[in-house]
């Protein structure tokens, strides 16, 4: 299955954020995930969700120590690290589709992007969560 750029950077940014990852680097890595699945050459999301959430914070502060230091993104190793590079520096996003995302990788992210979820309770709906009755907005 294809999927859009945006869908697989939407997916993977909740995914992150369920496995507790915080906002700011989610949103990062799930552009990171988008750019590497664009056309049909990687699992963008397979790729990213290999990766521990310590081992993505130590990836992004080599990266931004990197760049601060004056060294262009090529000094990078290719793939994971120049993305976000591209990424924190804000080339253009490519115009391709997410074309080899695995089944497997998909439903993984989607697992961990329902741990974003409140409950379905009595409590959270008195709390505001949910349509309610009338979801005219």
């Amino acid at each position: 299955m294809n999927y859009s750029l945006n869908e697989v950077h939407m997916t993977l940014r909740k995914a992150l954020c369920g496995r507790g990852l915080a906002f700011g680097a989610a949103d990062d890595f799930g552009a990171v995930g988008a750019r590497l699945s664009s056309g049909a050459a990687c699992d963008g999301i397979a790729a990213v969700l290999a990766f521990d959430n310590s081992a993505l914070i130590a990836l992004l502060h080599r990266v931004e120590t990197t760049m601060a230091g004056g060294s262009s993104h090529t000094a990078l190793a290719a793939g994971i690290e120049q993305t976000l590079a591209a990424q924190l520096q804000g080339h253009p996003f490519p115009r391709d589709r997410a074309c080899a995302i695995s089944a497997e990788s998909w439903q993984q992210a989607l697992v961990l992007s329902h741990l974003t979820y409140v409950p379905e309770t009595e409590a959270s709906r008195l709390g505001g969560a949910g349509a309610g009755t009338n979801d005219n907005d």
